[in-house]
C-alpha cells in the first residue's frame, strides 16, 4: 500500500536529518542547514502523500480518522519546524522532535483497525472549518509541549551542573522561552477560535450547545490554561518551569479531548 511505504519513508528521512543535526551539530556551514531543510521536506512530501492516498480530502472536506488525524499533525509540525529553521535557525530542537515524529510515523501503518471507520466525514464548510482549527491548533501546542519539555530539561541540566552533547545542542532558556510563548499565543487564538466555530456548527446543525461534553470540557480547559498563561507573561509573572508545566497541562487535556475518547470508543 503506498501510504504505508510513504509514512516509512517519511519516518527514515525524520531519523536522517536526526542523524545529520547531531553529526553537524557544531558546524555553522549553510549547507548543512540546507541539506537537513531538504530531508525534512522530503518527509513533509511523503507524509503528504500518504495522507492523500488514504483519502483524507473527500468530497464534503476532510475525512478524519486516527491516521490521518495524526498524520496531518504531524506534517503541520514537521512545516512548523522547517519555517523555524529558515526563521530562527532552531535546528537543535530537532533532536527532540523529529524522533518523536518518526515514532507516530513508523506505527501509523499498523493502525488500520482502529481507522477502518471514519471519525468524521464533515458535510459542511463550517464543520470542515472547525476540526482544521482543532488540529492546527493542537500542532501549535505540540511544539510548545516540545519547547516546555527543552525548558525543563535544560533547567535541571543547568541546576545540576550537567550539560551533556544533547543539552548543549539546545537554545538559550531566553530563546525557548520566547519560541514557547509564541507558540503559545497562537494555539490560544486558535483553540478558542475553534471552540466558538466548534459551539456555532452545533446551533446551526443541531440547535443546541453540547457544552457537557468530553471533548468540549477538555478543550475549553485546555483554553483557560493558555489563556492564564498569557496573562501571566504580560504581568511578567511568566516563571519558566511553572509555565512549562502549564503547557504540558493543557497538552494532555487536549490530547484527551481529541484523541482519549475516540480511542477508548474504538477500542471497545
Amino acid at each position: 500500500m503506498i501510504s504505508n511505504v510513504m509514512f516509512i519513508s517519511a519516518g527514515v528521512l525524520s531519523l536522517l536529518a536526526t542523524w545529520l543535526i547531531v553529526v553537524c551539530m557544531r558546524s555553522e556551514d549553510v549547507g548543512t542547514q540546507r541539506n537537513i531543510s531538504l530531508i525534512v521536506g522530503a518527509s513533509i512530501i511523503c507524509t503528504l502523500v500518504a495522507i492523500l492516498e488514504l483519502g483524507f480530502v473527500g468530497p464534503t472536506g476532510l475525512v478524519l480518522t486516527l491516521t490521518t488525524v495524526a498524520g496531518f499533525t504531524i506534517l503541520i509540525v514537521q512545516n512548523l519546524y522547517l519555517l523555524g529553521i529558515w526563521q530562527h535557525g532552531v535546528r537543535g530542537l530537532g533532536l527532540l522532535l523529529l524522533p518523536l515524529t518518526a515514532i507516530p510515523l513508523f506505527l501509523l501503518p499498523f493502525l488500520s483497525e482502529l481507522t477502518s471507520e471514519h471519525w468524521v466525514e464533515p458535510y459542511s464548510f463550517l464543520q470542515t472549518g472547525h476540526l482544521l482549527l482543532s488540529v492546527v491548533a493542537y500542532a501549535i501546542l505540540t511544539i510548545a509541549t516540545l519547547y516546555a519539555i527543552m525548558q525543563l530539561l535544560l533547567d535541571h541540566a543547568l541546576k545540576n551542573k550537567r550539560l551533556g552533547f544533547f543539552m548543549q545542542a539546545m537554545p538559550s532558556l531566553m530563546d525557548i522561552s520566547n519560541y514557547l510563548f509564541v507558540h503559545v499565543r497562537w494555539a490560544t487564538w486558535l483553540l478558542g477560535l475553534s471552540i466558538i466555530t466548534g459551539l456555532t456548527w452545533q446551533w446551526v446543525e443541531i440547535q443546541h450547545f453540547a457544552l457537557l461534553s468530553h471533548k468540549v470540557l477538555l478543550a475549553l480547559f485546555a483554553w483557560l490554561v493558555l489563556l492564564t498563561l498569557n496573562h501571566m507573561r504580560k504581568k511578567a509573572a511568566w516563571h519558566h518551569n511553572r509555565a512549562s508545566k502549564m503547557v504540558l497541562f493543557a497538552y494532555v487535556a487536549l490530547v484527551l479531548a481529541y484523541f482519549g475518547v475516540k480511542i477508548i470508543q474504538s477500542v471497545h
